[in-house]
């Protein structure tokens, strides 16, 4: 039997693309993001006052966790369709515990450089293949009709925890009861909680149970033969490539402004430090809560076109405001803050591509969906790649570059559309057309 539940009637979980054994495997992401995402507003300052790292060592070790953590994303949904995402899931637990233990206890605590950067690169295999390998799960058993609320609440968790929770933790509670280092070891306690709660209580019914799920420990050639699946769906399914170009675009600005915008806005504008960082912190609040929203607007309207129109042109808008409102009348934080907010919202409308890359291949959802995890970690390095070309263009003209890859990227979408011949049915909310003109499949509601 399939794992996926269709049509019938549902109840009040599954109208909102929460299938019911997989609630507490939503919670249980926010509280992993939450401990995963405490160290980013201070490890960086922390590890250079206190440490006496230099920046460019910071830098070196963030961009080799960065390389792991593109890796383990495409990991992610290709072993999900060869062990089974619960199996993934408690794969990316140990690998955090393991090896944020040797980042901080083998190497911060005796200030040993390479043994930090060994723990924190590979530390970057925990946190994908725990809540990407989720999210393949989401994509597998929720209900086409629903999928792109259940992958915008995914999303929602997953940003509540790491781009709010796990900020505001730390400084409004940990830091001033431990400090930096203190806080650092709290992040056990919330991984170690989201961990037992998706070993304890997310598991599929017997009777949803798939062959991944039902087997005994996978062989290293059914391993191999998953990652293999991850590369060959490129080729079977051509449309799910596009979809990873879309998502490297995503958040390649996103990226790529604090890199330089940032400096920028803070040295040559004139806003202060602080005012920027009330910016920046209340775009991704914005972007929290309109990631749910997106998943519900693209299941009513179209997930192509809320895709499209909100997620390409309204990033397209949003970051050329960005860099045109202080360019018109310097350090306005409320203009700026509009631009932000617009540019958060922007980036939450990409949510229903989750819900599209499956549908492209249906038998392969695990593959679909690390394909797109792949391109999510791309964009950490596309991003920062493109800021070179600020000193020949200006900052302008960079800000107005990533602002045409978000028009060409919605453009792009309009290729996505489900069809026959990608083993889909054009299912509901998927395209850009009316949800009554999808057909609803007859099979019956699991429970």
């Amino acid at each position: 039997m399939s794992a996926r539940s269709t049509g019938g009637s549902w109840g009040f979980l599954e109208r909102q693309g929460i299938a019911r054994h997989l609630l507490w495997g939503f919670i249980a992401v926010i509280l992993f993001q939450t401990g995963n995402g405490m160290e980013l507003g201070f490890y960086s300052r922390f590890l250079q006052d206190a440490k006496g790292l230099t920046a460019g060592q910071v830098a070196f070790m963030t961009a080799a966790y960065g390389i792991v953590i593109a890796i383990a994303s495409w990991f992610s949904g290709s072993l999900a369709d060869a062990w089974g995402s619960r199996r993934v899931m408690l794969l990316g637990l140990v690998a955090w515990l393991v090896f944020e233990l040797v980042f901080l206890w083998g190497g911060v605590t005796t200030g040993t450089y390479w043994v930090m950067v060994v723990g924190y690169a590979l530390r970057g295999f925990g946190y994908p293949l725990f809540c990407y390998g989720f999210l393949a799960w989401v994509t597998m058993d929720t209900p086409d009709e629903h999928l792109g609320r259940g992958v915008g609440w995914f999303w929602f968790a997953q940003s509540l925890g790491m781009g709010a929770l796990g900020a505001y933790i730390p400084s409004w509670f940990l830091i001033p009861a431990f400090g930096e280092m203190g806080t650092l070891w709290m992040s056990f306690v919330f991984v170690i909680a989201g961990g037992l709660l998706a070993i304890l209580l997310v598991r599929r019914p017997k009777e949803l149970q798939t062959a991944a799920d039902a087997a005994g420990a996978p062989s290293v050639t059914e391993t191999l033969g998953g990652l293999v699946r991850g590369v060959t769906i490129l080729g079977e399914h051509p449309k799910t490539a596009i979809g990873g170009v879309v998502r490297i675009i995503n958040q390649a600005a996103y990226y790529g402004i604090p890199v330089f915008f940032a400096p920028w806005i803070v040295g040559t504008v004139g806003m202060s430090q602080e005012k920027w960082l009330t910016v920046w912190g209340t775009l991704n609040l914005a972007n929290v809560f309109a990631n749910l929203a997106f998943g519900y607007i693209g299941d009513a309207i179209g997930r192509v076109r809320t895709v499209a129109w909100f997620g390409g042109g309204g990033c397209a808008v949003a970051v050329f405001l960005m860099w045109w409102f202080p360019s018109l009348w310097g350090a306005n934080v409320a203009a700026e803050m509009v631009a932000g907010i617009l540019f958060g919202i922007g980036l939450a409308a990409y949510v229903p591509l989750s819900a599209i890359m499956p549908l492209l291949a249906p038998d392969r959802r695990g593959s679909a969906v690390a394909i797109l995890n792949l391109g999510a970690g791309l964009s950490n390095f596309v991003g920062p790649a493109l800021v070179p070309l600020a000193g020949p263009i200006g900052v302008g003209g960079l800000m107005i570059l990533y602002a045409v890859l978000h028009v060409v990227g919605g453009g792009m979408t309009y290729l996505l559309e489900p069809s026959k011949k990608d083993g889909g049915s054009g299912a509901t909310g998927a395209g850009t057309g009316p949800r009554s003109s999808a057909p609803v499949s007859p099979e019956p509601v699991s429970r």
